[in-house]
């Protein structure tokens, strides 16, 4: 060779691409089993799977997103706050990555949306709010930018529908920034964006990976603001293929038994879940079972609760798990220990739940709970709603305090609405709000949302939207984020009834 043809030659082999091919994203077989076994929880086996596709494809950048899935879901399972002050960089190291990925690639924006939302939802667990805040506005935009360039690239979808939702969710009190922002988005609106979702991957053998995180979203969607019963028990069969080898949509699953008044079948799923080997260390699992128990009136319920207290890195339902260990106690007839446990409360923990917020205020308050209505509590959320009602109608009123006489009112109301007699749930509803309407507790707000629900079933739409509306000018203090949340959510939904 012509020692003059030498420099064109050598950079024939650098810019040529020939040793160095162009970056890209290729989900293949190997890549959907990776993700498959994130979503499954099983994060030794993903990362076994990506480290054979980047050792054999090393420019798919598939991979970064899937090792960001994984450090996402270890930060929001964990909530440990040293882990994601030491890994927190990532998030830009990984998009640097992602944007030398050609403009054509619809993978390309979708990837580093879904980046960008993961941590700004594991920085909420850390109250990083602002920072949390940006990476929600870009990953907006961003899908937003996706959406126009490639309208019909279907996995989008997905993320779409969750930053509808989030943005849906949003107080009215913050709206102001969303419009500067110039960020829009409803509940429905996310709703009807995943079952799409759903409805698509089910039927793309390619997508179908995709499949049981849709699940998820729509799972805990459906539980905490759907009225409709149908799709809660469609949501939890479709749950039914996945649940005997996948730990989040197991979890789901109990969660959704749970709150179906399936108290039993909660704790027998959860009691299986928790003997499985190869997953991600998952304590919460032990908080939930400790909750399940109580319900039960369980008074070695405590066991579950100090596992979850010794094992947990993070901060989130420390305090109420002590708490729910002092109630164990109380059902053991041991004031002295109830009172020496819920010193922990005040030396524990966060204040970032509401749950955590209640044990602390009872902590603080140095009172302890009346055991007739503690016991009816429990039994309610267990949905043991017969035995609820003969401890709530054999208390003895001249017995109780003001908020004590507000709250037997409130519980009987919600067994009664539980066990469907809605006329008399919303006899002691109604007596709920007059009572408590001044009180800081709960009960008269969340009175008011559940007539609000009752009223909406039966499409009562002016009587809904004016205990809807009661509900959220209320004052109280506990849960009034979440209940007003529902109730707002509630009115929503009347609104678009009423356009469509």
């Amino acid at each position: 060779m012509p020692l003059r043809a030498l420099p064109f030659f050598i950079y024939l082999i650098l810019f040529s691409g020939f040793l160095s091919p162009a970056q890209s994203v290729v989900v293949n077989d190997r890549c959907r089993q990776a993700y498959s076994q994130i979503i499954a929880l099983r994060f030794d086996d993903a990362n076994k799977l990506i480290a054979e596709e980047k050792k054999e494809n090393p420019d798919n950048l598939f991979t970064v997103y899937l090792e960001n899935h994984i450090d996402f879901l270890t930060l929001f399972i964990d909530e440990n706050e040293s882990l994601f002050n030491r890994i927190e960089e990532r998030e830009d190291e990984r998009l640097d990555k992602l944007d030398k990925l050609p403009d054509s690639e619809p993978y390309k924006n979708y990837l580093k949306a879904n980046i960008r939302l993961q941590w700004a939802v594991a920085g909420l667990k850390f109250q990083n709010y602002f920072t949390s805040a940006l990476d929600i506005r870009r990953s907006y935009l961003l899908i937003e930018k996706n959406r126009l360039l490639f309208p019909d690239f279907e996995p989008q979808l997905i993320t779409q529908g969750v930053l509808h939702i989030i943005i849906g969710m949003v107080p009215d009190r913050y709206h102001w920034i969303l419009s500067l922002i110039s960020m829009e988005g409803t509940v429905p609106q996310g709703e009807n964006e995943l079952y799409n979702a759903l409805s698509v991957v089910q039927s793309n053998a390619a997508l179908n990976y995709l499949q049981p995180e849709i699940l998820f979203y729509l799972g805990f969607m459906e539980m905490n603001l759907g009225l409709d019963e149908s799709k809660k028990e469609q949501l939890m069969e479709q749950l039914t293929p996945f649940v005997n080898h996948n730990l989040m949509l197991a979890f789901l699953k109990v969660n959704m038994l749970a709150r179906s008044a399936r108290n039993d079948d909660a704790l027998k799923l959860l009691n299986e879940i928790t003997q499985w080997k190869g997953y991600h260390p998952f304590y919460y699992l032990f908080y939930l079972k400790g909750e399940y128990r109580l319900r039960k009136l369980d008074r070695n319920a405590i066991e579950d609760y100090r596992r979850f207290i010794d094992g947990f890195q993070g901060k989130n339902f420390i305090k109420d798990a002590w708490r729910k260990s002092g109630w164990c106690y109380l059902l053991q007839g041991n004031t002295e220990a109830y009172n020496k446990t819920m010193k922990k409360v005040l030396s524990t923990g966060e204040l970032n739940v509401d749950a955590d917020k209640e044990a602390e205020k009872e902590a603080n308050s140095g009172k302890m709970p009346n055991i007739v209505l503690l016991k009816a509590r429990l039994l309610f959320d267990g949905g043991y709603y017969s035995k609820a009602r003969n401890i709530l109608m054999s208390a003895d009123t001249a017995l109780l305090a003001s908020d004590e006489k507000t709250e037997r009112l409130y519980r009987l109301g919600r067994v009664e609405q539980k066990s469907g007699n809605h006329d008399l749930a919303k006899a002691f509803l109604i007596k709920t709000v007059e009572s408590g309407k001044n009180s800081r507790r709960y009960f008269a707000g969340n009175a008011a949302l559940q007539l609000g629900i009752m009223f909406e079933e039966e499409n009562n739409f002016p009587q809904a939207l004016k205990y809807y509306n009661l509900c959220r000018s209320l004052d109280f203090d506990e849960y009034e984020t979440s209940i007003k949340e529902k109730a707002k959510q509630g009115i929503q939904r009347i609104e678009d009834k009423k356009y469509h």
